[in-house]
Parts: structure tokens; C-alpha cells; sequence
């Protein structure tokens, strides 16, 4: 399986981080993948985003775009990824504010920075909030803002999301 394809929510085997072990500050691993045409037909294909700037070329040239770029859902998977492989299968997202920034376009590489913002309860479930901001060799190209109902210790599997 290609680097693009993996499952957003392939933990790997991991346990679920817990809200209790989670510290603001925290920053969560580098998520780094490269724009290729392949990777934007597919996205288009998978999200029935026919838009032509998402596939054809010439067209993104014509909008004075650097070449084809990535959908807003591409990015809705992509920093969902970015928390969930690190939290765990037992997390939940439970909130997310993405702004788009530039386009992202074929032979651009993404990198991720992103950090947990903030922590807190909330009608018993621990909550975390992490910022997450998708670069490229040219800066910024998104940015979004997650909340993360995380599991809790002692707590059922069942129960605890």
C-alpha cells in the first residue's frame, strides 16, 4: 500500500491515548505526504469532487492555480488523520475548524505541525483541542483546529467516549 492510501484511522496497534496522560503543549508526530496527480484524481474520484481544478491540469493553470490542487474534503481526512493516528481508535472528533489557506498543488510535499492547544472537561469527558497546520515548501496551506473526546482512565471502553 502506497504512503497516500493508508487509513486515517490505522492506529497501528496502538493503544488510545488517554485524556489523562494528554498535556497542553504536547505536540503530536509529523504526518508528511506529497501531491501527486494521482493523488489528486483519486481524491476527486473518492469524494465525487469533479470540480476540473481538482484533476485537470490545464484548467488549474487557466485559474492562474501552480498546477491541479487537493479538495477542502481532502484536508477535512487529512488533519483528521493527523489527531486520530495519534489518539488512538477509541478517540472521537467531535469538532473541526479548517481554513484553507493557498492551494496545495501536484509536486507540493505536506508536512504537519500540529500541538495540543488546550484540555478540558466537559459533561465528564476529557476534551482536547489541537491545532494543526499543513505546510509546504511555499508555507502555509491550511490550518484547522480539532476537538478530541479522548478516552478516560478507569473507564469501560464501552463507556468512556
Amino acid at each position: 500500500m502506497t504512503p497516500d492510501l493508508q487509513s486515517a484511522s490505522s492506529s497501528g496497534g496502538k493503544p488510545s491515548r488517554l485524556f489523562e496522560d494528554v498535556r497542553e503543549g504536547e505536540t503530536l508526530p509529523e504526518v508528511v505526504m506529497p501531491v501527486t496527480i494521482s493523488l489528486c484524481v483519486r481524491d476527486a474520484a473518492a469524494t465525487h469532487d469533479f470540480f476540473p481544478g481538482h484533476h485537470d491540469r490545464d484548467y488549474a493553470k487557466a485559474q492562474n492555480a501552480r498546477d491541479s490542487y487537493l479538495n477542502t474534503m481532502f484536508f477535512h481526512g487529512f488533519v483528521d488523520r493527523v489527531v486520530t493516528d495519534w489518539a488512538g481508535p477509541d478517540a472521537w472528533i467531535a469538532r473541526r475548524r479548517l481554513d484553507m489557506v493557498v492551494p496545495v498543488c501536484i509536486g507540493d510535499t505536506m508536512r504537519t505541525e500540529a500541538r495540543v492547544v488546550r484540555r478540558r472537561e466537559e459533561h465528564g469527558h476529557g476534551l482536547v483541542e489541537v491545532e494543526v497546520r499543513v505546510l509546504t515548501e511555499r508555507g502555509l496551506g491550511a490550518k484547522a483546529t480539532l476537538t478530541c473526546r479522548l478516552a478516560r482512565a478507569g473507564a469501560s471502553r464501552s463507556g468512556s467516549i
